[in-house]
């Protein structure tokens, strides 16, 4: 397979659809494997993110993506994604990775003024570790959700369905949140329910509510605060962010938690 060619065609598309200046010469693509995952990254951070190779790529458990983005230091501009080859994509899948990893390149660059919100805020930036941990905890949750919007909404091979289709995987994912995958599964959520026909076409929250309470699934004030505030920023900034929406966002995180993990003590 020639992912250099997918990649390509990922740019081509995000390029057109978010007016956005990608090329195969400014977004570098490397590939692995699992046999070799800790040498390549090694070689791709030492020769354009040496910054990264602070990460713990050593611990277990650090390679399990598909694909990840790198942010561009001080290396001319570029930006990476490193992809994981072990694996029997099909085509439109292939093509989805690599737009939902260019959402992400695309927002690093965007959402705070050309400043990256990550170390602006992620690192030490509150006065205590709980500020900190809801800080991060909302950023977490945000990246991956806004990210797969724009992915979903550059996609054409992604089809836009009412709530109720999607209501047996919402159930499972609301029914799967915990401590060690809260933060993917609450932004699946959120990415899931802002993607579907009836949100899309809401144009006030109270529409958007009426139609998710429809659903009778997520009826808490902590689950409809949290989708609330994503609503309205979605309609309000889009991908520009400052530290106040992430650590309100970061507190409704960790409330849904709360309450995923009372419901899970309930059922037994």
């Amino acid at each position: 397979m020639n992912y250099n060619a997918y990649l390509a065609r990922a740019i081509e598309i995000f390029n057109e659809k978010m007016d956005a200046d990608f090329s195969l010469y400014n977004v570098i693509l490397s590939c692995f494997v699992t046999g070799n995952q800790e040498e390549v990254f090694e070689q791709f951070c030492t020769e354009y993110f040496p910054y990264r190779l602070s990460d713990r790529y050593h611990e277990e458990g650090y390679f399990d993506f598909r694909a990840s983005s790198f942010i561009g230091m001080d290396n001319g501009g570029k930006d990476g994604i490193l992809l994981r080859t072990d694996i029997p994509y099909h085509p439109f899948e292939l093509l989805h990775i690599f737009l939902h990893e260019l959402a992400h390149i695309y927002c690093a660059h965007h959402e705070l003024g050309g400043k990256i919100f990550y170390d602006e805020y992620c690192e030490d930036y509150a006065q205590t570790k709980e500020e900190d941990g809801m800080i991060n905890a909302g950023y977490a949750v945000w990246r991956e959700c806004i990210a797969e919007i724009i992915a979903v909404e550059c996609d054409d091979n992604c089809g836009i369905f009412p709530l109720r289709e999607k209501k047996k995987l919402l159930a499972q994912f609301r029914d799967e949140i915990n401590q060690r995958d809260g933060k993917l599964l609450v932004s699946e959520i959120l990415t899931a329910v802002m993607t579907s026909s009836e949100i899309e076409a809401s144009k006030t929250w109270e529409d958007a509510e009426k139609a998710i309470r429809n659903l009778k699934l997520f009826d808490s004030p902590q689950e409809l605060d949290l989708m609330n505030l994503v609503f309205n920023q979605l309609r309000e900034k889009m991908i520009e962010i400052d530290v106040n929406f992430i650590s309100d966002l970061g507190f409704l995180y960790l409330n849904v938690l709360s309450l995923s993990i009372l419901r899970g003590f309930q059922r037994f």
